[in-house]
């Protein structure tokens, strides 16, 4: 019974996403950025990361990012994309592109001279996305 106990303990641990650092994820792959012009400093524009954490929750499926609805990157567990983006004030949505379930999760930003925002995506145990602020 204790082991028992313990696997199912253990399980449910594994469910839920773990955050990462911006160092510990992985650039998404040019072939999944869908808004290239958005990946190169331009003038007049600020830095925006969003992040996918890691786990096992939702890993079948790619979250697919948008910035005010223009889609810009399809992003697997444990990756990030980096977009240069107008000053100023920006919808960034995150939505499950699949068979996955978890609905769609929006965040407002604001992008500024010298200051990088960065986004989490993380995933719940009940499969909810979740686009939140994070501070590494």
């Amino acid at each position: 019974m204790r082991w028992l106990t313990i696997f199912l303990l253990l399980s449910l641990m594994a469910c839920a996403t773990s955050p990462l650092t911006v160092n510990q994820t992985a650039k998404v792959p040019n072939s999944r950025v869908l808004a290239i012009q958005w990946i190169t400093q331009g003038p007049n524009t600020g830095s925006l990361v969003v992040k996918r954490d890691g786990g096992f929750m939702g890993s079948a499926c790619m979250i697919r990012v948008f910035v005010d609805a223009v889609p810009v990157a399809d992003l697997a567990p444990s990756e990030k994309v980096e977009l240069f983006v107008a000053f100023g004030e920006h919808s960034v949505v995150a939505t499950s592109n699949g068979i996955c379930g978890g609905g769609t999760s929006e965040a407002a930003v604001v992008i500024m001279p010298e200051r990088q925002r960065i986004l989490r995506i993380a995933s719940g145990q009940s499969g909810d996305i979740f686009l939140q602020p994070s501070a590494f």
